[in-house]
């Protein structure tokens, strides 16, 4: 015990130490908020990212469908019989008769 100058006692055993422990709670508790904090954030990322691509795959099935589509009217347009029947209703174009054919001879 210390005494001060008018001879009174101080008692080193009344104050209370600061424990370490508390502050090493709280920096444990920070660390693992953090790291919960990102796995939340990296699991949001995830699913965001899959209904990106499942978006994406419907999209890319739309868009096969319309190429097969379009590749199924180009086949149309580019028929025999079609191009004959317009070259003959609209055009008014007839097959040659034998008199106009010419042979080339190489």
């Amino acid at each position: 015990m210390k005494a001060y100058a008018d001879n009174r006692a101080i008692d080193y055993q009344a104050v209370p130490a600061i424990s370490i422990a508390p502050f090493k709670i709280l920096i444990t508790l920070a660390v693992i908020l953090f790291f919960t904090l990102i796995l939340i954030w990296s699991r949001i990322n995830f699913i965001a990212a899959s209904y990106r691509m499942s978006a994406l795959a419907l999209q890319t099935q739309n868009l096969n469908e319309q190429i097969d589509k379009y590749n199924l009217e180009i086949a149309t347009l580019k028929s025999r019989s079609r191009i004959e029947t317009i070259a003959k209703t609209r055009l008014n174009m007839v097959y040659p008769d034998s008199k106009q054919l010419l042979s080339i001879d190489r």
